[in-house]
C-alpha cells in the first residue's frame, strides 16, 4: 500500500492515506478509516480499505477501482447502454471485472442465458468475494455465470462468432503493464471476431478530464475496427472525474433508440425497479457530450497498436 501518515484532517487524528497518481501532475489523496486487506497477488497490489466518503473501496496498484458508495453509477453506465442496444442479448462475455459488479448488472437482464467472466487474477476475485459482498451480491453463484481464470486476449483468440455482447472492464492502460495491450487495434479485432454478426461491445476508457488523449485514442482505435463507434461519459464521484466509455457495434446504434423503445426494453427485461441510476433519460444524457469534449475527441488521440500502444504515464 502506498500510504503515509497525515494529520491534515481537522479532527486532530493522524490518518493513513493512499495517494493515487492520476497524471504526472495531479494526485488524489484518500484518507483511510480502516484497512480490511492489503496484499500482493501474483499480478498486482490489492488494497481493500474503508474511506469515510466512499465506504469500502478497492484499490489495485494504487488506483481506485470501485467503492461501495456509488459504484453503481459506473457499473450501470458501463453495462446497460450496450445491453439495451441489443434486442436480445443471450450470451455475454466480460473481460475483467474482478469484483463481480459488472457481472451483477449483466445478470439483471432476463434475456441472459450465459454470462462468462474472464479474469487473470483469481486472488482478486476471492478477496472481493470475502470483503466486498456488496459489490458482487452473489452474482458468482448465479447458475448462468461461468468464471474462467485466463488471459482475456488469449481467451478471445479461441472464440469466434459466439457472443451477443462483450464488456471490457479492465484497469487503465498504464505504461509497462499488460493492460496496455488490451486497448489496441489487434485486441479490438479479437473482440470483433468473437462477437456474432450483430454483436456489440463496450470498454471503460479512462478519465475524459484528466486523460483526454487516451479516451480519444481508444475511440479512434475502436472506430477503425467497428462500423459504429460511440463515446459516452458519466460523472463518477469516487474517481473525481467525468469517466469515458467507448462502444463498438456491428449493427445497432445505441443513440438511435427512442425513449419509448428504451422503456419497453427495460420493462420487458424486468429492469426498471432494479436500477438506481440508469433509465431512458440517463441513456440519452450519457451520449450527449459537451462541445469541448466532442472537439477534443476530433483533434486528440491516435490509433493504438501492439507496436505503438497508447498508455498513461505514471
Amino acid at each position: 500500500m502506498s500510504e503515509e501518515e497525515s494529520s491534515a484532517n481537522n479532527d486532530g487524528l493522524s490518518w493513513r492515506t493512499i495517494m493515487e497518481t492520476v497524471t504526472p501532475h495531479f494526485k488524489l489523496v484518500y484518507f483511510i478509516k480502516r484497512i480490511l486487506c492489503s496484499t500482493r497477488t501474483k499480478y498486482q497490489e490489492v488494497d481493500i480499505v474503508e474511506i469515510p466518503d466512499f465506504g469500502k473501496t478497492l484499490f489495485i496498484d494504487g488506483k481506485l477501482q470501485s467503492s461501495v458508495n456509488g459504484e453503481w453509477v459506473y457499473h450501470e453506465s458501463l453495462v446497460h447502454p450496450v445491453m439495451i442496444a441489443h434486442p436480445n442479448p443471450k450470451r455475454i462475455l466480460i473481460i475483467g471485472g474482478g469484483e463481480g459488479a459488472t457481472l451483477r448488472e449483466v445478470l439483471k437482464h432476463n434475456t441472459v442465458n450465459e454470462a462468462v467472466m474472464v479474469d487473470l487474477d483469481p486472488d482478486v476475485i476471492e478477496l472481493c468475494k470475502k470483503y466486498l459482498p456488496e459489490l458482487h451480491q452473489g452474482s458468482f453463484e448465479d447458475p448462468r455465470s461461468k468464471l474462467c481464470i485466463a488471459d482475456g486476449r488469449e481467451f478471445l483468440s479461441k472464440h469466434r462468432n459466439e457472443y451477443d455482447v462483450i464488456i471490457v472492464d479492465l484497469t487503465d492502460p498504464i505504461k509497462d503493464t499488460p493492460s496496455v495491450f488490451l486497448y489496441t487495434r489487434e485486441f479490438y479485432q479479437l473482440v470483433f471476431n468473437a462477437l456474432k454478426e450483430d454483436g456489440l461491445f463496450v470498454t471503460q476508457a479512462t478519465s475524459i478530464i484528466h486523460t483526454p488523449d487516451i479516451v480519444a485514442s481508444i475511440y479512434k482505435t475502436v472506430a477503425d475496427v467497428f462500423p459504429i463507434a460511440r463515446v459516452y461519459h458519466v460523472w463518477v464521484s469516487c474517481f473525481s472525474s467525468l469517466w469515458g466509455f467507448v462502444l463498438g457495434s456491428k449493427k445497432y446504434d445505441p443513440t438511435s433508440l427512442t425513449r419509448k423503445e428504451l422503456v419497453t426494453r427495460m420493462r420487458e427485461r424486468g429492469l426498471i425497479k432494479r436500477l438506481k441510476f440508469y433509465d431512458e433519460i440517463i441513456h440519452e444524457m450519457l451520449f450527449h457530450l459537451p462541445k469541448f469534449i466532442r472537439e477534443d475527441i476530433k483533434r486528440r488521440g491516435r490509433l493504438s497498436t501492439d507496436k505503438n500502444p497508447v498508455y498513461l504515464l505514471e
